[in-house]
């Protein structure tokens, strides 16, 4: 497979762990959009001609889906760059998060929680999208995910990284690294 086209000032060599977050919520972005632009175009299909539909269908949609593929394989590149650059390594199978010398074992929903946040980072994220972007139930209480932050917390501190999960009220949680507490602003909504 031909490496994927790269976005104006994509640095995939870069050293800054807020270049990865950044490129991150871009693809996010791009990627939210055309699932959106998706389900506009297949919810107009049924209107169209049957002849109209197929050229529809087989160009415009493919397109699409062509494009959705190569943003979600830069997403992922970025995720992993990130975990690098932050000098974090994940490994999904068994859970376990290292981190220079020290490891912890995340149960598989502190696993989503914290690869949610560090996509985030600096982004607060309101609780009731984190039950929904994270886990994928919007059901579960919101007590629930504090028993959840609560005990991530102390396993990040156990590891020794130097970023926080931090709550505000009416804006959320968000992970913050010892690089943006240095006298920055606080992170945008």
């Amino acid at each position: 497979m031909p490496e994927d086209r790269l976005l104006e000032g994509e640095d995939p060599q870069t050293i800054y762990p807020r270049d990865a977050r950044h490129w991150i919520a871009v693809y996010r972005e791009m990627i939210d959009f055309k699932d959106q632009l998706l389900a506009r175009v297949e919810a107009q299909l049924r209107r169209l001609p049957r002849a109209a539909r197929a050229d529809v269908a087989d160009n415009d949609i493919g397109l699409i889906h062509s494009q959705l593929d190569r943003y979600r394989r830069r997403l992922e590149f970025w995720y992993g760059r990130q975990w690098q650059l932050e000098g974090l390594q994940v490994d999904p199978e068994t859970r376990i998060i290292t981190y220079r010398d020290r490891a912890v074992r995340l149960t598989k929903r502190e696993l989503e929680l914290l690869t949610m946040l560090v996509s985030r980072s600096p982004q607060y994220i309101a609780p009731r999208q984190l039950l929904v972007q994270a886990w994928h139930d919007s059901r579960l209480p919101e007590e629930t995910l504090r028993t959840y932050i609560v005990r991530l917390r102390g396993k990040v501190a156990q590891l020794g990284v130097d970023a926080e999960i931090v709550n505000r009220p009416r804006r959320g949680y968000a992970l913050v690294f010892a690089e943006k507490r240095r006298g920055e602003p606080d992170p945008p909504d």
